[in-house]
C-alpha cells in the first residue's frame, strides 16, 4: 500500500511539475503583470498584461519565438499560434485601456 500511495505522489509531482514547464516555456515581456495562472493541468492558462501596445508585444513574440504558424486579428485583437514540440500555445493579446491584456493558452 506505501508503494502505491508512492508511486502516486511521484507521479502527480512530475506531472505537476512538467505541466509548469510549458506554461514556463512561453516568455513574457517585462513589464507583465500577472492576473491568473492555472498551470495544474491542461489546457495551462496564465493571464495578465502589459503597458506595451499590441504591435510591440507581438514583436516582442516574434523576436523571442520566431515566425507563428498562424495569426488572426488586427492592432486592437491579435492572436498568435504557436507549436512547440507537443504543445499547442495560444497567446491572444487585446488592447483595453492603455494596457494590452495578453491570455496564453498551452494545450497539448
Amino acid at each position: 500500500m506505501k508503494k502505491l500511495i508512492r508511486a502516486t505522489l511521484i507521479i502527480l509531482t512530475f506531472t505537476a511539475f512538467s505541466s509548469d514547464a510549458g506554461l514556463s516555456s512561453v516568455p513574457l515581456p517585462n513589464d507583465f503583470k500577472s492576473t491568473l495562472q492555472i498551470a495544474d493541468d491542461y489546457p495551462l492558462v496564465q493571464t495578465g498584461y502589459s503597458a506595451q501596445s499590441v504591435t510591440d508585444v507581438a514583436k516582442f513574440y516574434l523576436l523571442k519565438l520566431g515566425e507563428p504558424q498562424l495569426t488572426r486579428g488586427n492592432n486592437t485583437r491579435m492572436t498568435l499560434f504557436y507549436a512547440s514540440g507537443s504543445d499547442n500555445i495560444r497567446i491572444s493579446l487585446y488592447a483595453n485601456d492603455y494596457k494590452t491584456e495578453i491570455a496564453i493558452m498551452v494545450t497539448k
